[in-house]
């Protein structure tokens, strides 16, 4: 899970806001292409705030609301609530929402833009996620965002093979770049290998 560092809103967003009045998340629609790619490039380094998987086309992802629109609906225009999160219904954003059933939920959740995930969660040479020190945050995001679905740590621990392989012969920017995905777990791993 990446930790987010957001930053202001994007000039256009803040016009199209500015030149509209906003009552429902579909008003967005004629910025929203143009803000998911805003996020996910210039913010999220083109992966998946969740996963960190790569997102190779731009129709493969969405705008996750970290905060469910239906239970915060005063966070729907809230840019810092706004995440780029893959499409798949069996693990990260859209595997949260149907987790999610009242606002206290996330009083336990790493919220990637105001936590640092790496304070609560590690990865395992087995492409695994686990909890730093068993603790609360950890378990409970984990187990929302399903970050240890079987598809999820063989993806990740391909990239483990590869992190093991290339080691030696590359810095850790270098791996990081030549990966191109999972960046929290090979600058974790690198450091521990």
């Amino acid at each position: 899970m990446q930790n987010i560092n957001k930053g202001n809103p994007p000039d256009f967003f803040l016009e199209f806001v500015r030149k509209t009045k906003l009552k429902e998340w579909n008003d967005v629609a004629p910025v929203r292409e143009q803000l998911r790619e805003y996020i996910l490039q210039e913010e999220q380094k083109g992966c998946c705030v969740y996963t960190e998987i790569r997102i190779q086309d731009n129709k493969n992802c969405h705008i996750d609301h970290f905060r469910t629109r239906n239970l915060f609906p005063d966070k729907t225009f809230d840019y810092s609530n706004m995440l780029v999160a893959c499409n798949s219904e069996n693990y990260g954003a859209k595997y949260k929402d149907k987790q999610i059933r009242n606002k206290a939920d996330y009083d336990v959740l790493i919220n990637p833009v105001e936590d640092n995930p790496s304070d609560y969660m590690e990865y395992t040479f087995t492409g695994e996620i686990q909890p730093v020190d068993q603790n609360e945050r950890g378990c409970k995001t984990i187990e929302c965002l399903n970050l240890n679905e079987r598809r999820l740590v063989n993806r990740r621990k391909e990239a483990i093979i590869n992190l093991n392989y290339m080691k030696n012969a590359l810095t850790e920017d270098e791996l990081v770049h030549a990966i191109g995905e999972f960046e929290t777990m090979i600058r974790q791993l690198y450091r521990q290998s």
